[in-house]
């Protein structure tokens, strides 16, 4: 029964998948890439939170919270939350830049603002490096999820048809067909997530209390943020959260996914909504502690909410988890392995042979979808385990691209040479902070990489002269009034 609900999702996935393709303008790269800008309020809130909550939800914050307690509990919680907040003001403004620059990802937006191919390229090959331990997260969380619960899909088959499946979405309808499919996905995470988490309560005596009673007896450091050593415990916390917090939406899958709206009012409104989305969390905790409680000598942490599963559910809601969470690994998959495609054909070859055709950067962003998505498969078959530290690498990188924007907005004065050299120092910091493998005060690398970014930026900017086109697209974005929806 598993195996079969298992198929059925993936078969609905296709469908949704070939019906997304109608009200399609074109095949050009703005249509591929960003539908036209068409999207409103429903599929920007879907595509939008699509890409953010991946396998890792699943998997990784319940086994986060099983191995380090409330320590990763809170990150998970907080940081999501607080970029909300960012989001709201944030989102409009890449969004009205992005009209200018009539761009479809964030190296057209940067390289835009500042008049800079180089800028371009840099910020390509950035999002291209960081977004590499992403996807692969999402396939080594695969492998966790088909290890255990065992379902007649080995590892090696659920990786060919999820890599397949990636590529089938985006050869269909680019950015359109994993928007609607997020629809379904979203849905059965969600649901997949809430019946783990009450199953476990309904299983333990005393229900909920009961599950914190039986760790607070057992294990009470489980429950509180350790105080000591403070630089490895709130230091470092509170440092990952408010770093994350401001690298939320500087993920190129994010970024790309905000130019898909008709308007900026839409981004605004979804900020406003999106913390509902968070729903699932109270569950995912509670399955966690349930773990805790009641299966502490589990193998791997990562197991923890697979294993509350498999011991209070059915076959056939097994089932569902399986299909759920292949999905939710597939749709991200396909959303990053979409956007490397659009960053390599755009903003590296397009730079590089700047008379190629419309339809030529269309083919190649394909092939190098098809490309990125082999060599993710391949890496996963070769080296499944998952990361331990996979998001604050990957925010580490990916944020480095903050200062550019950010100063994109709010100062005239900064220049290419200022955002690049701080987005080249900030990549260098991380890569010496993490070879170190000590955290200076305890304070996250990805935060010493974006303050080192920060000094840069501002002593480089000061030192060189500012692009007079870069400095009239500037004031062309202080002009632009604001979309207003009556």
């Amino acid at each position: 029964m598993a195996l079969t609900i298992f198929i059925l999702i993936l078969v609905l996935s296709v469908v949704i998948a070939i019906l997304s393709k109608r009200g399609a303008i074109g095949s050009s790269m703005d249509d591929v890439m960003t539908a036209s800008g068409s999207f409103g309020a429903f599929l920007i809130f879907f595509v939008s939170v699509g890409e953010i909550y991946s396998i890792g939800t699943m998997i990784g914050t319940p086994g986060a919270i099983f191995a380090n307690g409330a320590t990763y509990g809170s990150w998970f919680v907080c940081y999501i939350l607080l970029a909300y907040v960012i989001g709201y003001f944030l989102n409009p403004c890449i969004w009205r830049m992005g009209q200018l620059a009539k761009a479809i990802s964030i190296g057209d937006v940067i390289g835009w603002r500042y008049n800079s191919k180089g800028m371009q390229v840099l910020v390509a090959f950035v999002a291209i490096g960081f977004l590499t331990p992403w996807i692969q997260n999402q396939y080594a969380g695969m492998a966790i999820l088909f290890e255990y619960l065992n379902i007649g899909v080995s590892f090696f088959t659920a990786v060919i048809i999820s890599s397949l499946l990636a590529f089938i979405y985006i050869a269909i309808a680019g950015i359109r067909a994993p928007a609607w499919v997020s629809v379904l996905k979203d849905f059965l995470l969600i649901l997949s997530i809430v019946i783990v988490g009450i199953a476990a309560a309904v299983n333990m005596d005393g229900g909920v209390e009961g599950i914190f009673r039986t760790v607070a007896e057992t294990k009470p450091e489980m429950l509180v943020v350790p105080t000591e050593p403070i630089t490895k415990n709130v230091t470092f916390l509170m440092s990952t959260i408010l770093f994350q917090m401001l690298g939320f939406y500087m993920l190129p899958i994010s970024f790309q996914a905000l130019l898909t709206s008709k308007n900026e009012h839409n981004l605004r409104r979804n900020a406003i909504f999106m913390p509902l989305y968070m729903i699932m969390f109270p569950f995912l905790i509670v399955a966690a502690y349930y773990a805790v409680a009641t299966i502490p000598d589990l193998p791997n942490k990562d197991f923890a909410l697979l294993a509350v599963a498999v011991q209070t559910l059915p076959d056939w809601v097994i089932g569902v988890i399986a299909g759920g969470g292949a999905l939710t690994a597939i749709l991200v998959m396909s959303i990053s392995a979409l956007c490397v495609g659009g960053l390599f054909s755009k903003n590296i070859l397009g730079v590089i042979k700047p008379d190629m055709k419309e339809k030529s950067m269309t083919n190649w962003t394909r092939v190098a979808t098809a490309a990125f998505l082999i060599f993710g498969m391949l890496t996963a078959l070769y080296f499944p385990s998952l990361m331990a530290n996979v998001i604050t690498l990957a925010y580490g990188g990916l944020t480095q691209t903050f200062i550019a924007v950010i100063f994109g907005f709010i100062w005239k004065r900064a220049t290419k040479w200022g955002v690049g050299a701080g987005i080249i120092a900030g990549v260098a910091t991380l890569a010496w902070v993490n070879m170190m493998e000590v955290l200076p005060y305890g304070i996250n690398a990805g935060f010493w990489a974006l303050l080192t970014n920060l000094i840069v930026a501002i002593i480089v900017s000061l030192i060189t002269k500012p692009d007079e086109t870069a400095v009239k697209h500037y004031e062309a974005y202080k002009l632009a009034k604001p979309t207003r929806i009556n």
